[in-house]
């Protein structure tokens, strides 16, 4: 049973996961596959075997709002099969218990996601505070890499100007003609005031990184 929830339900879930990632881009067997099968909601087979009260727990510990139910609904009654709500949901809410915790609150903000409203009532308050907990610790990282990138690109444009302006001035010493000479000088005038803009903003950039760093060391040692 397990392996056909796996195959009909999960999959959607697995290639959202995937998606981006080196995995997904270098074609791995496994993504390709679920992305040929499609995200049907669930399979014929589901439908015969009707454990309702398993795909409720699996959905809801999963995350899956029981509003899923009425796509299982109305694919197993093009299949001319039943399906029982009640099961569903008595499962849905059993797996519900198991999702709304502190650490699949904490997992879901770390990895980005968008907050999940599933979790309601008494079973929020700790989803919640893990969501936020995760989420500030994914803001801080994103902040931290984006710095890391925009200094590394900085420092390389950086380095561009710096050997066309040695350019300029090895190509200053054998030019005989003035108006070139000229050209070249207005130019390599203008690649040094560009150039004093990118390091004073280099500056900035890597006060911010110290800062952004100890935001996130700060993030990471709360736990």
């Amino acid at each position: 049973m397990y392996l056909l929830r796996l195959s009909a339900i999960s999959r959607c879930l697995i290639m959202k996961k995937y998606k981006g990632t080196g995995l997904m881009k270098q074609g791995v067997v496994l993504i390709a596959v679920l992305a040929l099968s499609g995200c049907s909601s669930i399979s014929p087979e589901e439908c015969q075997v009707g454990d309702w009260f398993a795909i409720g727990k699996t959905d809801g510990q999963q995350g899956i709002a029981s509003s899923k139910f009425r796509s299982y609904q109305k694919d197993c009654a093009e299949h001319g099969v039943s399906s029982d709500f009640q099961a569903y949901q008595r499962g849905h809410a059993e797996g519900v218990l198991l999702y709304c915790t502190y650490d699949e609150g904490r997992e879901l903000g770390q990895s980005g996601g968008s907050y999940n409203k599933v979790c309601t009532g008494a079973l929020e308050p700790q989803f919640r505070l893990g969501y936020d907990r995760g989420r500030a610790w994914y803001q801080a990282e994103s902040a931290l890499f984006n710095l890391q990138k925009t200094l590394q690109q900085n420092a390389d444009t950086i380095e561009r100007l710096e050997q066309r302006i040695d350019d300029n001035s090895k190509q200053l010493s054998v030019l005989k003609d003035k108006q070139q000479k000229q050209q070249v000088l207005d130019e390599n005038r203008n690649l040094q005031q560009e150039l004093r803009q990118l390091n004073q903003m280099q500056g900035q950039l890597q006060a911010d990184l110290k800062q952004a760093e100890l935001q996130f060391s700060l993030i990471q040692q709360g736990g």
